[in-house]
């Protein structure tokens, strides 16, 4: 394991001491999570981004496609299921 310095604003600092006191966890920890919660998220959206490209490449390469009304009709039968099972929508990540 490395270690790396990280020059934070005074305020910022009182704010991740604050919230870490509150959640029992060190300043240290505390920070990690914040780094490993951030990396994840741009990961995932350099992904779907990544993926957004590719479909709409072969699009224009005149690659067949799904027509709006059915992407509507799945999505509205696929929500009141989620629905009338009880479960909230899932994050994709």
């Amino acid at each position: 394991m490395s270690t790396t310095t990280l020059r934070i604003e005074d305020t910022l600092r009182e704010r991740i001491v604050r919230l870490a006191q509150a959640l029992d966890q060190t300043p240290h920890n505390f920070m990690l999570e914040a780094l490993a919660q951030k990396v994840d998220e741009a990961e995932w959206k350099l992904s779907m981004q990544r993926e957004a490209q590719q479909r709409d490449a072969a699009l224009q390469a005149g690659e067949p496609g799904v027509e709006w009304h059915e992407m509507r009709t799945y999505l509205r039968d696929r929500l009141r299921a989620q629905a009338a099972s009880g479960h909230p929508l899932v994050d994709p990540r």
